[in-house]
């Protein structure tokens, strides 16, 4: 137990010498430095205003050039430039709509020009039915009208048979159809110039008969109908090109008859000229017209017009007839007539050559349309539309 506390003694004196030891040594050593702020690497300088901007120059038509940046204050990195503004996907110019397309021109005939056909047929069968009556020297009325009424009837039938086994092409029917007019209406004429020549009303023994008359009319009409059907086929007419024809056969009469009597001037002899001169007349037309008709067609605009040029022009020479009251040959005045229908015609054709239709117009609508259909051991003939 002595010893135990003699060395609990001993410890404490020991530790309480080295403490005062070590708080006098630590005494002499000056307190530690205390930390100092971290120096500026770079001294600041005062805050300077921004400078003042250059004067921008005055607004560019379009494109305008990008927006510069403004400059960067002093002692500041340069900025970069700003993107430019985001431009517009450039839009193509507004596109005009395509036109609609044209379509097709039918190549085939129009039921007009059939309804056109079978009316001209039926009056070319009655007539082939009376030129054979007539060559038969028929005097009964019973059987005189078997062949024409047969004949009226057959041949739309054989027009449809036809057509129906092999389509005709576009323009062929009308041109068929009026090469058949004109062919019969040259019959006619020739057999009325003969008529007038050989005495006219009076009679004489030179002038022919009825059947020489009936076969030149059906001679004329079934030539025309082979010419029409040639020049359909090869040509194609358009229905403005026969109209335009027919109206020269009869713009050429006209003036013809007309010439015709004038130059004669004598009362007793004017018919003898106005058949030469309608004669002459009618062909001249034809061929003139035909010929035009290959390079130029007229619209139906232009067709009235001519038709209403030549009589106009006819009735603007009427004052001629005033300078024959006091006396002299007024027949002479039918010259002017003629050459003022002629030039009316002119005039009009020539200011209204470059017309055109209606687009989708109709050219023409039959007042009634004719069909004939075959049946059991027969045909039907029907008619329909406004009577």
């Amino acid at each position: 137990m002595r010893s135990r506390a003699l060395r609990g003694v001993i410890g404490a004196s020991t530790l309480l010498l080295v403490t005062a030891t070590g708080g006098a040594a630590f005494g002499q050593y000056p307190p530690p430095p205390q930390p100092q702020p971290y120096p500026q690497p770079y001294p600041q300088p005062a805050p300077q205003p921004y400078p003042q901007q250059y004067p921008q120059p005055a607004p560019q038509p379009y494109p305008q050039p990008y927006p510069q940046p403004y400059p960067a204050p002093y002692g500041q990195p340069p900025q970069p430039y700003p993107a430019p503004y985001p431009q517009p996907y450039p839009q193509p110019y507004p596109q005009q709509p395509a036109p609609a397309p044209t379509p097709p021109q039918n190549q085939y005939r129009s039921p007009g020009e059939m309804a056109y056909l079978y009316g001209v047929s039926i009056a070319y069968g009655a007539g082939t039915g009376i030129w054979i009556d007539s060559l038969a020297s028929v005097s009964d009325p019973g059987i005189w009208t078997i062949a024409p009424l047969a004949l009226a009837i057959a041949a739309p039938v054989g027009v449809y048979l036809w057509d129906a086994s092999s389509e005709f092409d576009r323009g062929v029917p009308s041109a068929i159809a009026t090469g058949m007019l004109l062919g019969g209406l040259e019959g006619m004429a020739v057999s009325g110039l003969q008529w007038q020549a050989t005495g006219g009303i009076n009679g004489g023994p030179s002038q022919w008969t009825f059947p020489v008359w009936s076969t030149l009319t059906f001679a004329g009409a079934t030539g025309g109908a082979i010419g029409g059907y040639l020049f359909g086929e090869l040509a194609h007419p358009d229905p403005h090109n026969l109209v335009f024809i027919t109206s020269g056969a009869g713009w050429g009469t006209l003036a013809g008859v007309m010439m015709g009597a004038g130059v004669v001037g004598d009362v007793h002899n004017s018919w003898d000229g106005a058949s030469v001169g309608g004669f002459i007349g009618y062909n001249a037309g034809i061929a003139a017209t035909g010929l035009v008709s290959l390079g130029y067609t007229p619209s139906w605009t232009s067709l009235k017009a001519m038709w209403l040029g030549d009589m106009l022009g006819t009735l603007a020479t009427t004052p001629i007839y005033l300078f024959y009251i006091g006396g002299g040959q007024a027949q002479h005045g039918l010259i002017a007539n003629s050459l003022g229908g002629l030039v009316g015609l002119g005039i009009a054709a020539a200011l209204t050559a470059n017309t055109t239709d209606p687009p989708n117009s109709a050219s023409w609508t039959p007042p009634f349309h004719l069909a004939v259909a075959p049946t059991q051991g027969g045909a039907q003939l029907g008619a329909y539309g406004m009577f």
